[in-house]
């Protein structure tokens, strides 16, 4: 398993903004109307980003050697979640952003500005969700591995 990188998260945060963006204005000017994104997500993303921290944090208990009876096959499933919640993190913020910067146009009509509004604040749910899966994986790493986001072995050439 590769460990997240955030050159990896950012290039898929922007072609999901980019995406979203053009898929916007399209549906727009085909005479769609936008609505408003639901606040479920913002407490679905709250409640996956707390328990990807406090699973992480266990296994950075068990890294340490605070907590010895951690089961390894849990420690590594916390680092897929992990990074699981990081990368629909990234995919979220790109994907809401992009919708509120395509109904940006629109800032003066007072219900399309409460979608942008609402467009907004779950790009920001996505990031707190992506800050919340990076932290979590960096703390299911082990003190021997290297911070350069993969597990190539060195060549003994």
């Amino acid at each position: 398993m590769s460990y997240l990188t955030w050159q990896r998260l950012t290039l898929v945060a922007l072609c999901s903004l980019v995406l979203t963006w053009l898929v916007t204005l399209v549906m727009e000017r085909g005479g769609a109307t936008p609505e408003r994104v639901p606040w479920t997500v913002l407490v679905v993303c709250a409640a996956a980003g707390t328990s990807a921290l406090w699973l992480g944090w266990q296994v950075r208990r068990y890294v340490k050697g605070d907590k010895p009876g951690l089961d390894p096959i849990r420690a590594a499933r916390t680092a897929v979640f992990a990074q699981a919640c990081a990368y629909t993190g990234a995919i979220l913020v790109g994907a809401f952003a992009g919708y509120g910067v395509g109904l940006l146009d629109e800032w003066s009509h007072g219900p399309r500005r409460e979608v942008v509004i609402s467009a907004l604040l779950g790009a920001v749910a996505g990031g707190a969700l992506l800050a919340a899966g990076a932290i979590a994986e960096r703390w299911c790493r082990h003190h021997g591995d290297d911070d350069r986001g993969d597990r190539t072995e060195p060549s003994t050439a």
